[in-house]
């Protein structure tokens, strides 16, 4: 299996984690179903953003050939790949957090 077949297994298992991790947050409601849709559309964005730059031309498909600053949004865009979801699924158990504080100092 190529290695960019690979890559994407990865990503979208991880993914998939993160998915059931925000779907647990049971405290969240309806707003989960956001923060599932951002954890899933973060690295798809990212890839389909990537492959089209690689496309049109105007990032280089090999990293020897690449200047500094394309290395650097190439390295940017792998970091999303994989903490995108982290981070969203961060952002929901903080937003679920804040939620539960923000019940509390109410009663």
């Amino acid at each position: 299996m190529p290695n960019h077949l690979l890559i994407y297994a990865i990503v979208i298992m991880n993914a998939l984690c993160q998915l059931m991790l925000i779907w647990s947050l049971k405290a969240l409601g309806k707003t989960r179903i956001t923060f599932m849709a951002l954890a899933t559309a973060l690295p798809l964005m990212s890839a389909v953003i990537m492959r089209g730059l690689v496309a049109t031309g105007l990032i280089h498909g090999r990293l020897a050939e690449q200047s500094q600053l394309e290395h650097l949004l190439t390295q940017a865009m792998g970091i999303l790949l994989i903490a995108g979801p982290w981070l969203v699924t961060a952002a929901a158990v903080l937003y679920r957090r804040n939620r539960k504080i923000r019940e509390c100092s109410m009663a």
